[in-house]
């Protein structure tokens, strides 16, 4: 399994510029608002490259673009 450090603070702003909350990212990627909240949160290490391309997709970004 590979794991990758996730960018927060890219997601974060993505999130804002489409004016998503937790709940709405959540809803989009058919995870709980929790499983977000852990995402965005000091837990950003270790996440697997289909919660990455899970991300991407719902924000519309390439996989790279979530990667520190």
């Amino acid at each position: 399994m590979i794991v990758m450090e996730l960018n927060q603070t890219k997601i974060q702003l993505e999130m804002g510029r489409l004016g998503w909350t937790k709940s709405d990212l959540a809803r989009r990627m058919n995870k709980s608002r929790q499983h977000i909240h852990h995402i965005l949160s000091n837990g950003s290490k270790g996440f697997t490259l289909r919660t990455i391309q899970a991300l991407a997709d719902a924000l519309g970004l390439d996989p790279k673009d979530l990667i520190k």
